[in-house]
Order: structure tokens, then C-alpha cells, then sequence
């Protein structure tokens, strides 16, 4: 697998910065391009191709931190891509392999929900499944308080 793609899945603006300066440091002197990649969750009963900016707008928001993080602090020229899926997890693990990624950095805030422990994590999935090398970037609990996808990209 290439590793001239380093890909960094976000979703809150408040865990960005973090995020992207470690991906940031991974391209530094690689050559690499840098991918900031959200995935917006949509639930069940709404069609995945819903006309709805509130759905995207938050994820929209924290890609456009994450381009001015890896501009600001490493002048890195950072593409986004938002994506809809019904899981982040499946939808992260496909982007990277079809972008055909060489790393991939996530967030992880270490906390166990019941959904979690009945049905399993998005880190646990993409961990299992990435067709790359995963990075997690553990999120402290004080910087966390539930925004995240459960134990997920922060």
C-alpha cells in the first residue's frame, strides 16, 4: 500500500486541531498529500441524498478547520471530502481504500457506551478493516464531553 496519502477522519471542530497536526507531521517531508475526511451519519429513516444543510454543516464546518490548521501551522494545502453514510465506521474504511490511503489518523476518546459494548466501536471497525496503517490519537476525557461518534473519529 502507497503511503504518499495520509488521510485524517474528523467530525468536531474541537478535536481538529489535534488531529490535523499529527496528520500534518506524518506528510511533512514524505511528499504526501494530506485528506481530511468527515463522515456525516445520517439516521435510517432519512434518504442518504436528503437536501438538508443541517445534516452537513457541522462536518462541513470541521473540514474547514481542518484545511486551515494544516494552511496555518505546516502550509499544507489539505483536501476535504464529506461523505454521507448510515455508519461511519464501513464508510471511513471505504474512503481509504478507494483514496487507497498509506495512513489513516483517528480520534479516540476511550469511552465505553452499552451500544457500544452490545454492538461494537467505529474505531474497533476501522481498526479491524483499514487497508492501510491506523494512528489513533487518544482525546482526553476532559476534551470530550459525547460529541464524537461513540468511540470514534473525534
Amino acid at each position: 500500500m502507497s503511503q504518499s496519502l495520509v488521510m485524517v477522519a474528523v467530525r468536531d471542530q474541537e478535536h481538529v486541531d489535534e488531529l490535523v497536526k499529527l496528520a500534518c507531521q506524518l506528510t511533512k517531508g514524505t511528499g504526501a498529500e494530506l485528506l481530511a475526511l468527515s463522515v456525516a451519519e445520517i439516521a435510517p429513516a432519512l434518504p442518504l441524498d436528503a437536501d438538508s444543510e443541517i445534516l452537513d454543516r457541522p462536518r462541513k464546518d470541521a473540514l474547514d478547520r481542518a484545511a486551515k490548521v494544516a494552511w496555518d501551522t505546516f502550509g499544507i494545502r489539505a483536501r476535504t471530502r464529506l461523505i454521507r453514510a448510515r455508519e461511519a465506521g464501513p464508510a471511513i474504511v471505504d474512503e481509504a481504500r478507494e483514496q487507497q490511503a498509506g495512513i489513516l489518523v483517528l480520534g479516540y476518546h476511550g469511552r465505553l457506551s452499552i451500544g457500544e459494548i452490545l454492538l461494537g466501536s467505529c474505531v474497533q471497525y476501522v481498526a479491524a478493516h483499514a487497508p492501510c496503517r491506523v494512528i489513533l490519537q487518544i482525546v482526553p476525557h476532559s476534551a470530550s464531553h459525547g460529541s464524537a461518534w461513540p468511540d470514534s473519529p473525534a
